[in-house]
């Protein structure tokens, strides 16, 4: 009977042990990753006073245009370059101008020049309601 105790007991105890050296499998919890989609970093001046923002996605893109020509509608004079299309951009000496009543023709006008490479200027006159805007590249 003794031998029997003393079996069990060093068999459990090795079962213990193997179990015990076993490598564990270790689960890392998946982190969620949200597409940005375009990061565009911007250098601006209000007024003169240079600013530099990094956007992400197109959400901030078009509020930050959207800011901007809120800044033209409160009389301020505004330049705006995003750095990474006028990198790509090849030098030329073009320059651009537009003018409109509409705000969002302004600022879709200003997009796309933002993207082709373009320093962009925008302005309005208060008492004609008139956006002037310069494209030089």
């Amino acid at each position: 009977m003794k031998q029997n105790v003393i079996t069990v007991a060093l068999f459990a105890v090795l079962a213990t042990m193997a179990v015990g050296c076993q490598k564990e499998n270790l689960v890392e919890p998946q982190s969620a990753i949200a597409e940005i989609g375009t990061v565009r970093t911007v250098s601006y001046a209000v007024d003169g006073v240079a600013h530099r923002v990094t956007l992400y996605g197109d959400a901030e893109w078009k509020a930050f245009l959207s800011q901007i020509m809120a800044l033209a509608d409160e009389g301020h004079d505004v330049k705006i370059v995003d750095e990474g299309a006028a990198s790509r951009a090849i030098a030329t000496k073009d320059t651009q101008t537009f003018s409109t009543t509409s705000s969002d023709a302004a600022a879709a006008w200003v997009e796309e020049k933002l993207d082709d490479g373009y320093q962009v200027s925008v302005s309005k006159d208060k008492t004609t309601g008139l956006y002037t805007c310069t494209a030089i590249r």
